[in-house]
């Protein structure tokens, strides 16, 4: 992609040793080379057409849109490169995995 502009965006992570990282921000803008690493993301596209894509269940569009507008998006996440990322009221915050 070119670009991505998310709102609202959470990101939840831990390992077995450590607490669980909690990372968020009001409004996250990738521009540049964008490149999302996923292993599931669902999401409804124009708020009308919901979807779940992973792996295995991959559905290839006949024609790729040049924009696409998606709602209620949800993501594994394992990785996102871009040559630049600006943040809007970004927050870590550590906890255990209970939520503490």
């Amino acid at each position: 992609m070119k670009a991505a502009s998310l709102t609202d965006y959470r990101l939840l992570t831990h390992d077995a040793q450590g607490p669980q990282l909690r990372l968020s921000s009001d409004a996250l803008d990738l521009k540049g080379e964008v490149t999302l690493y996923l292993t599931k993301f669902s999401g409804c596209i124009e708020g009308v057409l919901c979807l779940t894509f992973t792996p295995d269940t991959l559905p290839v569009p006949p024609i790729v849109p040049p924009f696409v507008y998606m709602t209620r998006v949800t993501a594994e996440q394992a990785l996102v490169t871009s040559d630049l990322i600006v943040a809007n009221g970004l927050r870590l915050q550590a906890g255990d995995p209970a939520g503490g």
